[in-house]
């Protein structure tokens, strides 16, 4: 993500932080989802009502916050507000059956790579529909999370698997951005021809079917990598080595929300392509201060608020309240 807004790569390292990190961040919220809604699922009744609602209240504060951070983030687009929907949107999801999630999970897809050919035909209601971050491409991609939960998390055999067929499908995906024309179907002006490359648009951000498929893989390699290296770091001097990357994955919403509000003012339209310093200083500064937080805290300062916020507004032992003109 810092590479991508601030070092701008060229060649091939230039397609790894095109896509795959949103999308990544994404599949992670759904597996975020899932496990926030376990507990409820498990015990059904008024825990399930309880994890329901604070899945809910978690979403609207992303997307207030989301709306706080736009004005400062020059040429980043923010993506908290898109979380925020489809945490709203998703909150029942983690209770769903997994042929339900299997069957939402097309029509997202399906729905998707349709608005995106609105979008480049006639036009759609909303930009929550379209623009960098489209509602129902970021759903398909939590909804892959919650399933990445039940199917990939707890088993080895399935990480491998989905790191060997998700590692082509990405390479597949960057290959295809750099050979199907999508500039020269656009300037055709037919229908005929727009309205196919439309629906299989690779471009990153498009929520078009290569776009999405590619960069889901992605995210599901990278996830299933991950848990298998984690597997020979977890004690020992590797434990030690990777806490500052752990500590900074502990914190993604501190992390993401400063990093927005530090390069947003060096983002403009006019400004240099490439700020290698800015951002090797960046990831420096955030591994660093990410280990001293984590050495000290269980969460970091945004994690903490969002949960004392959601735990406020969920509290189902306050008392009642007189208020003088209600009955």
């Amino acid at each position: 993500m810092v590479v991508a807004h601030l070092m701008e790569p060229e060649r091939w390292p230039a397609e790894i932080v095109r896509g795959f990190p949103s999308a990544l961040f994404a599949v992670l919220a759904g597996i975020s989802l899932s496990i926030m809604g376990s507990r409820g699922v498990r015990e059904g009744g008024a825990a399930l009502a309880a994890s329901r609602h604070g899945i809910i209240v978690r979403g609207a504060i992303l997307i207030v916050l989301g709306e706080m951070i736009t004005p400062f983030a020059g040429t980043i687009n923010v993506v908290l507000t898109a979380f925020g929907i489809c945490y709203i949107a998703l909150a029942c999801a983690p209770r769903w059956h997994t042929r339900t999630l299997m069957v939402v999970l097309a029509w997202t897809i399906i729905l998707s790579a349709v608005c995106h050919v609105l979008d480049a035909t006639v036009g759609v209601p909303s930009q929550a529909l379209a623009g960098a971050y489209p509602a129902f491409a970021w759903a398909s991609y939590m909804i892959t999370g919650v399933l990445a939960h039940r199917f990939i998390v707890g088993s080895t055999r399935a990480q491998a698997l989905t790191a060997a067929v998700g590692l082509p499908l990405a390479v597949a995906g960057a290959v295809a951005r750099n050979t199907i024309d999508v500039v020269a179907a656009v300037s055709s002006d037919k229908l005929s021809v727009i309205i196919p490359m439309m629906l299989i648009d690779p471009v990153t951000h498009s929520g078009a079917l290569i776009d999405l498929v590619t960069t889901a893989g992605g995210a599901l390699a990278i996830v299933s990598l991950c848990l298998l290296a984690h597997r020979g770091t977890r004690t020992g001097w590797a434990g030690r080595l990777v806490l500052p990357l752990q500590a900074m994955g502990s914190m993604s919403l501190t992390v993401y929300v400063c990093h927005v509000l530090s390069a947003g003012p060096f983002l403009s339209d006019d400004a240099p392509l490439r700020m290698p310093v800015l951002g090797a200083a960046t990831i420096l500064f955030t591994l660093a201060l990410a280990t001293i937080i984590r050495l000290r805290f269980d969460h970091g300062p945004l994690e903490w608020a969002l949960r004392r916020l959601v735990r406020t507004a969920t509290d189902q032992n306050r008392p009642g309240r007189t208020i003088p003109g209600l009955t």
